[in-house]
């Protein structure tokens, strides 16, 4: 692997007082993570983290972020790989802690929020458990002003992780590390999955945080510009970044000293009076060709544990569309994408799949096989088996839904991989080897596998470096065009949206509050939910 590792030269030289260098509560010299086979994961970084700073850690997809991140905790990909170099942690050389030592570092110096946080929370639990899960002793009112740094109201204490859209799982489980008030915090793509305004938000209240906490965090983030403004030290695995802001003297990257001010959280009980005020539109065509409607829905409503997250929602989708679906952390756009799979067993409406009528809330991936509808859903590592290779993964549709026969499955497999643009020798590779961008690809791949006329993708770049998401969604863009599929894409990703998709719907609280074509919406939008999604 070709790793070019650049920091900053510029380092905050006050803590407490005027003159007073901050101790390095992160220190990592020449850190290289190798696979079994002697194959550079991630590095060779080297890096500082003082005390009240912030350190970004950037790079395109595949570049080792993750694989850095989780060093530091003294966790590696696989019992076989291996380290050179050191990383140190609160004055640990965490790589050579034994297991009892290793975790009562983690219990007390460090916490982490990998990039898939809902997988960490326990379904049966509500958020006050989850939260008293790892801050026994918090009084009440930290429970709930820990929630408002997320920009969650008290309410959500009594929620469960299954009635949480993934955005706001993300939230809690940031406000499970923040509530340790531990020295050093990891974050891997914290801001992810979220809308402009609140990612806004929560990178100036981590900024803040380190300041007052005297806290050491490394975070990473595809959302450059954001994540340089609050960044003391950027740290770059992968391709040289193009010269802005241009190199200082020394030789490094000069990084913006400004901070953003920690901003107030979101006004939560405005979000009553938006819902309020949804209106009811025509179902969304997403072109103005005579229609070959494939999936139509109507008054299409929800409940999660008796809480109402959809609200009469009507759409249509024709061969060969693209559907952009977006709105708040919240707003219901994942359960409308399950909803439609057939994967939300409380759901009223009725929806009609080229024609013919459809159950709603009943699991039909298997039963109507080929030309029907497939989710890929925002994590793949939590979606793809890690004990199954890529071909075991693809295979199994193949076999299941598309009647393959087995001497021809090694073929098609190459094939739906070209299609994917993945190369076929990375069928052999188990989901852990792959990078963030193969591992969606891949769960990409299993989903055509399943030749469907309706693709529906939740959150499937939000977690990627720009060149990858622009070029999944190019990758969407000419499957939609070749196979005619309908496809419809939810996202944050405003850039995205007005490059791919001719037509969207605004989500809010569960309602339709605006939809028409994307560049009149997005240019001149009518309601405030839309307006904050491009802040």
């Amino acid at each position: 692997m070709n790793v070019n590792v650049t920091t900053s030269a510029r380092r905050t030289a006050e803590a407490n007082g005027a003159g007073q260098v901050r101790a390095d509560l992160v220190a990592v010299d020449g850190l290289t993570v190798l696979g079994p086979d002697g194959r550079e994961l991630a590095g060779p970084a080297t890096f500082r983290i003082p005390a009240g700073t912030v350190t970004a850690l950037t790079g395109p997809s595949g570049s080792g972020k993750t694989t850095v991140m989780r060093a530091l905790l003294g966790q590696l990909p696989s019992a076989a790989a291996r380290t050179t170099g050191s990383a140190s942690v609160a004055g640990h050389d965490v790589l050579a802690l034994d297991r009892i030592a290793l975790q009562r570092f983690r219990r007390q110096h460090i916490a982490y929020v990998g990039q898939d946080p809902g997988s960490a929370l326990n379904p049966l639990l509500r958020v006050r458990a989850l939260l008293r899960e790892v801050a026994p002793r918090a009084p009440e009112s930290t429970l709930i002003d820990t929630l408002a740094l997320v920009g969650l109201s008290p309410d959500y204490l009594r929620r469960r992780p299954g009635e949480l859209s993934g955005g706001q799982q993300r939230r809690v489980a940031l406000a499970r590390a923040l509530i340790r008030r531990t020295g050093v915090l990891v974050l891997d793509e914290p801001l992810a999955g979220l809308h402009g305004a609140l990612r806004t938000d929560i990178a100036g209240q981590l900024a803040a945080l380190a300041r007052e906490r005297s806290a050491a965090i490394l975070l990473s983030g595809h959302d450059t510009a954001l994540v340089h403004s609050i960044a003391d030290d950027i740290v770059e695995l992968g391709a040289v970044r193009p010269a802005s802001p241009p190199p200082s003297p020394s030789g490094g990257t000069q990084v913006r000293a400004e901070r953003r001010s920690a901003l107030p959280p979101p006004d939560v009980a405005s979000t009553g009076e938006r819902a309020r005020n949804c209106h009811k539109p025509s179902a969304v065509s997403t072109d103005n060709r005579p229609p070959d409607v494939v999936l139509r829905a109507e008054n299409i409503s929800a409940s999660i544990d008796g809480h109402r997250v959809l609200a009469d929602i009507d759409l249509a989708l024709e061969a060969g569309s693209a559907l952009a679906v977006v709105g708040a952390s919240g707003a219901g756009k994942t359960t409308l994408a399950r909803v439609l799979a057939g994967l939300h067993h409380s759901a009223t409406g009725s929806l009609e799949l080229r024609g013919d009528p459809i159950a709603v809330g009943a699991n039909r991936r298997i039963h109507h096989g080929a030309g029907g509808i497939q989710l890929v859903t925002q994590n793949p590592r939590s979606a793809l088996n890690p004990r199954r290779t890529v071909a075991q993964t693809l295979g199994r549709p193949l076999r299941r839904i598309g009647r393959v026969a087995r001497r021809d499955l090694a073929w098609r497999i190459e094939e739906i991989l070209a299609a994917v643009e993945l190369s076929a020798d990375l069928a052999a590779r188990y989901p852990h080897e792959l990078s963030g961008g193969q591992r969606q690809r891949v769960a990409l791949a299993r989903a055509l596998a399943a030749e469907p006329a309706v693709l529906l993708c939740d959150e499937i770049t939000s977690a990627l470096d720009h060149t990858t998401a622009a070029a999944i969604m190019a990758l969407l863009d000419r499957i939609r065009s070749e196979r005619d599929t309908a496809l419809l894409v939810i996202t944050h990703d405003m850039a995205l949206v007005a490059g791919y998709c001719p037509r969207l719907i605004v989500l809010d609280q569960g309602c339709v509050v605006e939809s028409g074509d994307t560049g009149t919406v997005l240019t001149a939008p009518t309601h405030s939910a839309t307006s904050e999604l491009l802040v």
